[in-house]
């Protein structure tokens, strides 16, 4: 069977990508796999080179082969139902989301697996963010050379695989399991412009994953406290953070007070698989509404339940006078991006608390990021009042507007305004 493959793939039949994943689920050695590739790098015939300004993206490039739907804007309404194609790549049904907010940091993308069915083997090395939207199965991790891990799932589960290792989902229940991941492909595929160094390179993270069984442990023990930063001003007492590939269901984790946030106000910070992704989760009550803030581009906002709106604007603190508006209406199964800068804000209008699981590039947690976009630093300046430097509006000081505009929401839905109390 192995020399099937190797005399397809030399005759230019199969792609390097098919080879790579026969021989993965296989267990070819790499040594092995190795010795076929270069044998076919030394017949490639040498390519042609444009040396005028092309202005091109490697990674719209890239998306644009995957030849599936890609949702822009400034959100998604509801990534559970929005229509999805056949991808080849996964061997299932998906679509992108390239909202405007990610500016080429950050990207989302869905995967419908039919029931009973799974997807192709995947791996990459640029990191990702699973959210599960629907549905009940398991998905394989294993890198070269080490064993397989099995991690279970059912909707409202978040999985953070390890950097470049393998992942094959598969779907367990009767209906379709929908996956929504966010990651930050369009960094790098951009910086290496390859693709097949990206989806097809043999080198292993080990100081991120090297097989560690409680990799993907759900135990108290894997719930920290952690010091932040003293620009961090508004949250100078810390943070908690739940440190874990795995989270069974962000819908029901437990969440602590973080009222320099909001009224109302909990969270909880994911560091998934010493990953430099950052994500977190919020949480605020029925008729609040969290203080105004703005940092950098790609914070992908999830909608796990509630009901609300958020308001986006560009420039002033004040938001009657910004010169850049949009207002985002949202309940569960919404995706939307704050654009870089610009300061947003949310209010819960309905009858029960909005959460939101949020994930970025770089932001403040274990690893720390300096470029895109300002990166951590926004996200430090996010929690420090625009009193003292920050980007961190206080009730005290935003647009009376902005109140006048929730109470009047609240009216309509029949919700007792708490921010008063």
């Amino acid at each position: 069977m192995k020399k099937n493959w190797a005399k397809e793939f030399l005759a230019g039949r199969i792609s390097r990508r098919d080879l790579v994943e026969h021989a993965a689920v296989a267990g070819l050695s790499v040594a092995a796999t190795g010795r076929i590739l270069r044998a076919q790098q030394a017949n490639a015939p040498r390519t042609s080179r444009d040396y005028n300004q092309t202005n091109r993206n490697a990674y719209e490039e890239w998306r644009k082969n995957e030849g599936i739907q890609v949702y822009t804007g400034h959100s998604l309404p509801d990534f559970r139902t929005a229509p999805v194609q056949p991808w080849k790549r996964l061997g299932v049904r998906g679509a992108f989301i390239d909202l405007i907010g990610g500016e080429g940091v950050n990207d989302g993308y869905l995967c419908e697996i039919p029931p009973g069915g799974q997807t192709n083997p995947q791996r990459y090395l640029f990191e990702e963010v699973i959210y599960v939207a629907s549905g009940k199965g398991e998905t394989d991790i294993w890198a070269p050379g080490g064993a397989r891990r099995t991690v279970k799932w059912k909707a409202g589960a978040v999985i953070g695989p390890p950097l470049n290792t393998w992942r094959q989902h598969r779907n367990r229940s009767a209906a379709p399991a929908r996956l929504l991941a966010i990651s930050n492909a369009p960094v790098v595929i951009d910086l290496f412009h390859n693709a097949d160094f990206v989806f097809n390179n043999d080198y292993v993270f080990r100081d991120r994953y090297n097989g560690d069984p409680d990799a993907f442990g759900t135990g108290p023990e894997h719930l920290h406290h952690k010091d932040t930063n003293p620009e961090e001003s508004e949250q100078k007492g810390g943070v908690d953070t739940w440190e874990s590939a795995y989270i069974p269901n962000a819908r029901t984790l437990g969440l602590f007070k973080s009222a320099e946030r909001g009224k109302a106000n909990s969270r909880i910070e994911l560091q998934l698989a010493d990953n430099t992704m950052q994500a977190h989760i919020s949480e605020f009550e029925v008729g609040t509404y969290k203080k105004a803030h703005r940092h950098g581009p790609g914070s992908h906002v999830v909608m796990l339940n509630g009901r609300g709106y958020t308001l986006l604007w560009k420039g002033a603190i004040q938001y009657s006078d910004a010169t850049e508006h949009v207002r985002v209406e949202f309940s569960e199964g919404t995706i939307f991006v704050p654009p870089d800068g610009w300061f947003h804000q949310h209010f819960n209008t309905g009858g029960d608390p909005a959460r939101y699981l949020a994930a970025n590039w770089g932001g403040d947690g274990k690893w720390f990021m300096r470029a895109l976009g300002g990166g951590g630093r926004t996200h430090r300046l996010g929690k420090t009042s625009t009193r003292k430097g920050g980007n961190l509006v206080e009730y005290e000081d935003e647009d009376p507007a902005v109140g006048e505009m929730f109470e009047a929401e609240l009216k309509k839905a029949g919700v007792q305004n708490r921010m008063k109390l």
